[in-house]
């Protein structure tokens, strides 16, 4: 599938797909890294992590075409 294929469906521009993209990977870098201090320091950031991937998942779930793949799936 091409860039302009997935855009299509993905229903965003290029700009708008960007955004998306790079603001899920930061939430998922941050949650890394706060994973990786709760690793070292058990009293801290205690369900960052997990709370993250929790709202990432509930917010991919809304995009038609992930909705798709997930129906794929089963």
């Amino acid at each position: 599938m091409g860039i302009k294929e997935h855009l299509d469906e993905a229903e965003k521009t290029y700009w708008a797909h960007l955004k998306h993209a790079f603001r899920q990977s930061n939430k998922l870098i941050v949650a890394a890294i706060k994973s990786y201090i709760h690793g070292i320091f058990p009293n801290l950031y205690k369900a960052d992590g997990p709370l993250t991937v929790i709202k990432i998942y509930r917010e991919i779930r809304k995009i038609r075409h992930i909705q798709k793949l997930d129906k794929a799936l089963k």
